[in-house]
């Protein structure tokens, strides 16, 4: 499911990425390629007093990999699925960055970037940059492969370094 949200730009998120990046550095390789997604989720909450994580049983979530749940007063709780988890641990990029995903909903929301209702929203195609889920899949790539650090680089080589899928190593390099 999705929801509209104000409009960001690319350099927007990549600065999100940054600023994000920056809170978590510990969980950052020397050469800033590589991120331990697992270190970065069990940091959350004492990074963000106002976000709680949680490994749940696979059936608690049925067919999706995570959720990150707003209680509209500015708190966050974001439950991951166990064996998508155990998936990130053993290193499988999609499961890396289906974590990164839901803490980067919980940290656009506390930038402004939460639902907005709108009547029309039924009769025409969400926009991508006003798309909850396309911000929140962009920014988890921007964390997962920093820009500036990534540019150039192969598909292959952007899922040896910085441990992401298929899919998302093509997607970055056929971004700008």
């Amino acid at each position: 499911m999705d929801y509209k949200t104000k409009r960001i730009s690319r350099f927007q998120i990549r600065l999100l990425a940054k600023i994000y990046r920056d809170i978590f550095k510990e969980c950052i390789s020397n050469d800033g390629l590589y991120v331990d997604v697992i270190k970065m989720f069990e940091l959350t909450p004492d990074k963000f007093k106002n976000i709680t994580t949680e490994i749940v049983d696979d059936d608690i979530l049925g067919s999706i990999p995570g959720r990150c749940n707003p209680d509209f007063n500015g708190n966050y709780h974001i439950q991951i699925k166990e064996s998508v988890y155990i998936g990130a641990v053993e290193g499988t990029g999609g499961y890396r960055t289906h974590i990164v995903h839901e803490l980067s909903h919980a940290f656009m929301c506390m930038f402004g970037f939460t639902p907005v209702c709108d009547r029309s929203f039924k009769n025409r195609e969400l926009n991508p940059c006003e798309s909850m889920e396309w911000q929140a899949k962009a920014l988890a790539g921007e964390i997962l492969m920093e820009n500036e650090l990534t540019k150039g680089m192969s598909a292959e080589e952007l899922i040896n370094k910085c441990g992401v899928s298929l899919e998302g190593a093509v997607n970055r390099t056929t971004r700008k």
